[in-house]
C-alpha cells in the first residue's frame, strides 16, 4: 500500500473535475501549508483535461462532516464526493492493506427540482455521471501507479442517495468492497 494512499485517491478523482473548481480548493495561505501542498496543487493543476466532467462545481474528499456540509451548501451544480473508509493493514503479508472506498455524485434538491419529472431527470443526470466514472475506473483498473494497480473490485454498489440524510442533496453513491493491495 502506497504511504499516500489518500493522496493518490484524491489526485485520481480530481482528473473528473474542471480546473476552475480545482483552483478554488486550494486556499490555505501560504505562511500555513504542509509539506507537499505546494507539489500536489502543481500535480492536480497540470493534469490532462480529457476526463474531465463539466457538469462538477464541487469536489470533496473529506470525512469531516462540517467541511463536507459547507462544500454542499455552497454548490449550485454536481458534487464528485469521495469517501474513503476504513483500513486495515497486515504487514506480515504481501496484499495485506485493505481498504473501503466510496463515490458519490449529487446534486442539491430545491424546490425547482421537488416535482417527480424533475426529480427523474436529476436523479438520472447523477447516475450517468458516476457510470461515466465508473467506467473510467474500469478501464483503468490495472493500470494504476498506486493501489497495486487495482483501484476498486467490481461490481461496485450503487445506492440512491437520501437528501434527507446527506446536506439536502440527492443522487448516487458507488461502494466498493475492500480490496487487497500490496504493501
Amino acid at each position: 500500500m502506497t504511504p499516500d494512499l489518500i493522496i493518490e485517491l484524491f489526485k485520481y478523482y480530481a482528473k473528473f473535475v474542471p480546473k476552475d473548481v480545482l483552483k478554488k480548493i486550494f486556499v490555505q495561505p501560504a505562511s500555513s501549508r504542509f509539506p507537499g501542498y505546494d507539489e500536489i496543487r502543481t500535480e492536480i493543476m497540470s493534469l490532462p483535461d480529457g476526463q474531465v466532467l463539466p457538469d462538477f462545481d464541487t469536489f470533496v474528499v473529506s470525512l469531516n462532516d462540517n467541511f463536507v456540509s459547507e462544500r454542499m451548501k455552497g454548490s449550485k451544480e454536481f458534487v464528485l464526493f469521495v469517501e474513503y473508509g476504513s483500513f486495515s493493514v497486515d504487514h506480515s503479508i504481501t496484499e495485506g492493506a485493505k481498504e473501503n472506498l466510496a463515490v458519490a455524485v449529487v446534486r442539491k434538491f430545491s424546490d425547482s427540482n421537488s416535482d417527480n419529472v424533475n426529480e427523474i431527470i436529476h436523479m438520472n443526470k447523477c447516475f450517468v455521471l458516476l457510470d461515466t466514472i465508473l467506467g473510467a475506473m474500469g478501464d483503468e483498473q490495472n493500470t494504476l501507479d498506486f493501489c497495486d494497480g487495482s483501484l476498486v473490485e467490481f461490481p461496485a454498489e450503487l445506492y440512491p442517495v437520501d437528501p434527507a440524510l446527506f446536506h439536502g442533496c440527492g443522487g448516487w453513491v458507488a461502494k466498493f468492497k475492500k480490496v487487497n493491495t500490496i504493501l
